[in-house]
């Protein structure tokens, strides 16, 4: 067998171990065991410390560090989320840290090519800020993540953050061109 045949077959059984690898963890996610719950991964494996775990379904479970570290950033803004108070202002707290979470998972499911009946932001989008009340606001948002079976929490976390990063630049531009 030449060189290049043999990188070619070399390169054939790299792909094929890698996409077993990759159907391998997928068919893990969401399903207990001695990996991360949500995202598959065997290291570092802990029990989460967040703030919701019964609502962000990690109550029980064993999750890795980098899991871990979404659920905090992704449950700190749920709580401020659910303490503000019901305003039917488009610019309150209540209104803008939903708009966030809304966007967050409407770009995630864009880009994870997630089916709309599966997606997050379509189940998010029940939850009105402006009329639901306290209890049945925070039951809808917590219940959209347990109906999509959601479990990218890194990839929420990277967006949630980006779309509050979007607002404060935002608010930074406003500010500047008023004292012009």
């Amino acid at each position: 067998m030449n060189d290049k045949a043999r990188d070619v077959k070399n390169a054939e059984t790299l792909l094929l171990a890698l996409s077993g690898d990759i159907q391998l963890r997928e068919s893990r996610i969401r399903k207990a065991g001695t990996w991360c719950f949500f995202c598959a991964d065997d290291h570092s494996l802990a029990r989460c410390g967040c703030a919701m775990p019964e609502g962000l379904g990690c109550h029980g479970k064993r999750v890795c560090s980098d899991c871990a570290t979404a659920h905090r950033a992704i449950a700190g803004h749920l709580r401020k989320m659910f303490a503000a108070p019901i305003v039917d202002r488009s610019s309150s707290v209540r209104a803008k840290l939903f708009s966030q979470l809304h966007g967050a998972a409407d770009e995630l499911d864009e880009k994870n090519g997630v089916p709309m009946d599966d997606s997050l932001h379509l189940h998010l989008a029940d939850a009105c800020p402006f009329d639901d009340e306290r209890g049945e606001f925070k039951g809808k948002i917590l219940h959209a993540f347990e109906r999509s079976k959601f479990a990218d929490f890194q990839g929420l976390a990277k967006e949630l953050a980006r779309e509050t990063d979007e607002e404060l630049k935002l608010k930074v531009a406003r500010w500047f061109s008023c004292i012009r």
